[in-house]
């Protein structure tokens, strides 16, 4: 086997794993450990080189969360253009918002102060409702909290 179908055959199997993923979030670490669970020998630096390359063609977004570097797979590079997101801390899974409230808040932003929100690039962190379901705890400034708060549209 030469280096250059080594080299096809971890990127097939890098593929597999982000299409495995599509609405998670996960490390070059991550990746790393699942294809070493696997069987596969790749490296950390050809995991990163190659989410790097992809995060550059678009077919991955790259995010910062808690202070790790992390990706997600995305099967159409302007499919996150039109709507917000939403990221459960303790599961990683994204989700997608598209409401009026969110298109609401986006105009508001702009005709009052002038900023334009990229939807691509903004994630509201916290709890999904599974996770919330098995015990996670929200923060006390929560999304149930409106008395004195000034955060309604």
């Amino acid at each position: 086997m030469t280096r250059g179908e080594y080299s096809t055959r971890q990127k097939r199997e890098l593929m597999k794993f982000l299409r495995e993923r599509s609405l998670q979030h996960f490390s070059v670490d991550d990746v790393v450990f699942e294809m070493q669970d696997r069987g596969e020998k790749i490296g950390r630096s050809t995991v990163y080189r190659y989410l790097e390359l992809l995060a550059e063609q678009g077919s991955v977004r790259k995010y910062q969360n808690q202070g790790v570097t992390q990706y997600q797979h995305v099967a159409d590079a302007s499919s996150c253009d039109g709507h917000f997101h939403m990221m459960c801390s303790r599961c990683g899974n994204l989700m997608h918002v598209d409401c009026s409230l969110m298109r609401a808040m986006s105009e508001h932003l702009i005709s009052e102060h002038g900023f334009r929100l990229d939807p691509r690039e903004t994630i509201l962190v916290g709890l999904c409702a599974k996770c919330r379901a098995d015990g996670g705890k929200e923060a006390a400034h929560g999304a149930d909290c409106h008395e004195g708060c000034d955060h309604r549209l």
